[in-house]
């Protein structure tokens, strides 16, 4: 396979990539407004997109193939470090929403812990 069928095709697996991409960098511009969990997770999207653009870059170069794949294996620790943060910060988000949801409502909470 040429090198220009090769780059088209990253190019279109990259564009096609904006539906995940765009709105991380929309939650990582939003700051505050967004749940604190949302952030390491738009980070880990963004990591991720970004070690997959540096790895198919340097894969129509002409390096070693074991050069690519330090990037990409960094790359796959930092994203999976983002997520386990991010799940762990939307655990602590819905205990303390089901918290407050129980002092407002006391009696429902109970109830829900009846049927539980």
């Amino acid at each position: 396979m040429s090198h220009g069928v090769l780059a088209a095709g990253v190019l279109a697996l990259l564009a096609a990539g904006n539906v995940w991409y765009l709105p991380a960098y929309v939650d990582l511009r939003a700051g505050q407004d967004r749940p604190r969990s949302r952030r390491p997770a738009a980070a880990a999207v963004l990591t991720g997109w970004g070690t997959v653009t540096l790895t198919l870059f340097l894969l129509l170069l002409p390096v070693a193939p074991g050069l690519a794949v330090l990037p990409a294996v960094a790359g796959a620790t930092a994203v999976a470090c983002l997520s386990v943060r991010s799940r762990l910060l939307r655990a602590r988000e819905r205990r303390e929403e089901e918290a407050c949801w129980s002092a407002l409502f006391p009696a429902r909470a109970a109830g829900r812990r009846a049927t539980e």
